[in-house]
């Protein structure tokens, strides 16, 4: 039942009446006449006009709606307990202040709820409705919770039950408050989620870091009270020195590594493959594998380290150039596209890369003549530079069907005899410029050769 049908079933009590002798309820304190509806009389009684209340609803509902916008307090007297909570009096109008609202227990027992009537004790203005004014909720549980947290401060150590989870991390009741403590406060480890380390019921001591009055929370750290694990690790993890670690996650730039409990240092991108482009660690690793590292540079004050794993494997580059030579022909695979060309995957072990210009003509003109994952068949080394870690290939045809040549092999302007051949510049203008002879004297005949060439240059 919602706390708006238990205010209209406690509003609709009073209303109630049988010919059956009036119900006794418990003594209470003296209350208006609209909040303590007297016992009708018999049905052979005449009828009486009935009270008028003490109260007016018109003038009290502004005080109402005005403390629950400022959020201040009204002071109530417990007057009688009814169905999902207890009646209370504000100036002799009767208020609803539901179970769920009166204390900080889930369930209070019923001593608690019959200890509050003749009572009196400050509340808020919970939920109102315009449409029936005298439908008005109020609640205690804030201001409870305020009192509780005076008992709390900064820097105490508490104990509690861990009572619910989230993503962002755990919350522990403390008895009367809950405290949440964020997963990267639960251990000095890396966890992903707070049930890695903790289960629902278990006991856990903390530190308190910050008490939020306006949101009455407190923030608590349960790695204060665990053991450094980085005390030491820069001895033990020295640069240059290999170590077994395991796999803890993967980012797009990186892989992390536990080393030992609580110490775990990063595989950046560009330290997994001498010879291999990695566009996501996921490629070589998974989560929970277990693989060799060398350490290439610790922090135990900023508690970093910087590992590297292409390290421990064999450097290709150091015989690429035995390997390959140029002028080989080989075949690969398309691992890349991109605007300037395509890495091509060769060996398995080393990713070579092609331009644009170095491809076939019939495929220049295409925005993307190749996709990742496509074989490629006719290519042939054309540079192989170790010492930058650069393998550059062409495709047969790239220039037409003919080897280029080097710089120094080429034959001189008129030797050429292949296809495309091209004959000296001064031959072919002279070849456009000069007319048919004629035994008439033309315009031609009165020009001088350089003028000639002028003219019947700009006519073509």
């Amino acid at each position: 039942m919602t706390d708006e049908q238990q205010v209209e079933t406690v509003s609709e009590a009073p209303a109630a009446s049988t010919s059956e002798a009036p119900v006794a309820e418990a003594p209470v304190a003296e209350a208006p006449a609209a909040v303590e509806a007297s016992a009708e009389a018999p049905a052979s009684a005449e009828p009486t006009a009935p009270k008028q209340p003490e109260y007016d609803v018109e003038k009290l509902y502004p005080e109402i709606v005005a403390a629950k916008n400022s959020k201040s307090t009204l002071d109530v007297v417990g007057l009688r307990r009814v169905r999902g909570g207890i009646l209370v009096g504000y100036k002799g109008m009767p208020l609803f202040l539901p179970t769920s609202h009166l204390s900080l227990k889930a369930n209070p027992s019923e001593n608690e709820l019959l200890g509050l009537i003749q009572q009196t004790f400050p509340v808020h203005v919970h939920e109102l409705n315009d449409d029936d004014k005298t439908k008005v909720i109020v609640t205690r549980r804030k201001l409870l919770r305020a009192d509780h947290l005076k008992d709390f401060q900064v820097g105490q150590t508490v104990e509690g039950k861990v009572v619910s989870f989230t993503e962002f991390g755990a919350f522990i009741n403390l008895g009367n408050v809950d405290g949440m403590v964020h997963v990267s406060a639960i251990s000095r480890r890396r966890i992903n989620h707070p049930s890695e380390v903790l289960k629902k019921g278990d006991t856990v001591r903390a530190v308190i870091k910050e008490i939020n009055e306006a949101g009455q929370r407190l923030s608590l750290s349960m790695r204060e009270l665990e053991p450094d694990p980085w005390s030491g690790a820069a001895a033990e993890f020295t640069p240059g020195s290999k170590h077994k670690g395991k796999v803890k996650s993967l980012t797009p730039f990186g892989a992390y590594i536990e080393l030992r409990p609580g110490v775990e240092g990063l595989i950046h991108i560009s330290e997994m493959s001498w010879a291999r482009r990695i566009k996501h660690p996921s490629e070589l690793f998974q989560a929970g594998q277990e693989i060799e590292v060398q350490v290439l540079e610790i922090s135990e004050e900023k508690q970093k380290v910087s590992l590297g794993y292409k390290q421990t494997q064999p450097n290709p580059w150091a015989t690429i150039a035995e390997r390959f030579k140029v002028g080989d022909k080989i075949e690969g695979t398309v691992r890349e596209a991109i605007e300037r060309g395509v890495v091509v995957n060769i060996a398995n072990d080393i990713d070579a890369f092609m331009p644009k210009g170095k491809m076939h003509p019939s495929l220049r003109g295409k925005a993307n003549p190749f996709q990742v994952g496509d074989k490629i068949e006719g290519l042939f080394v054309m540079d192989v530079v170790p010492e930058n870690h650069s393998l550059i290939l062409g495709m047969e045809g790239f220039d037409q069907g003919a080897n280029k040549p080097e710089r120094g092999d080429r034959p001189e302007r008129g030797e050429r005899g292949e296809r495309g051949e091209r004959r000296p510049q001064r031959q072919q203008q002279e070849q456009v410029a000069v007319p048919e002879q004629k035994q008439d004297v033309s315009l031609a005949d009165l020009l001088s050769d350089d003028e000639k060439r002028k003219l019947f240059s700009s006519e073509g």
